[in-house]
């Protein structure tokens, strides 16, 4: 065990992500058996958010900008793709066919709204890097105290 800090986030995860996935394969096992038991796919809409909720305490890096820091843009993204996502996988759980799975087409403006949001912030933060997203604050520090000019 390598940080007590880190190894109960991380083991909340895994146990979420044990969840999740036994709550879909159960659900999956009960709808072939019991449609009717599963009427309007809350459970395996639940069950996916309890999975990704999992997969951010189990691998907290991938919302990270760089080591240590957490990235507000990934956050609001992961939770507008969670927000769709669980809604399609309760439509889709019930519907029944393909014209029945469908939610108001404005809902893609805020998904366009959502991701060009994280390119513009992106493109902003690499404008205002000047040309050195290699290096770190430190490095830059170090740099400018090795020259003599810090």
């Amino acid at each position: 065990m390598e940080n007590k800090k880190d190894f109960f986030p991380t083991s909340f995860g895994i146990i979420f992500l044990v969840i999740g996935i036994c709550g879909l394969i159960a659900t999956g096992i009960i709808s072939c058996c019991h449609p009717e038991w599963v009427t309007n796919g809350s459970i395996p809409a639940m069950s996916f958010l309890v999975l990704i909720i999992g997969l951010v305490f189990a691998f907290p890096t991938l919302l990270e900008e760089a080591k240590g820091e957490i990235s507000t843009m990934r956050v609001i993204v992961l939770i507008v793709v969670l927000v769709f996502a669980i809604i399609y996988i309760k439509l889709g759980w019930i519907a029944g066919s393909f014209e029945e799975f469908s939610i108001d087409k404005s809902w893609i403006y805020i998904l366009g709204l959502a991701f060009g949001s994280k390119a513009f912030q992106k493109f902003a933060e690499n404008g205002s890097d000047n040309g050195d997203n290699n290096q770190t604050t430190d490095d830059k520090n170090k740099k400018q105290n090795d020259t003599g000019n810090g």
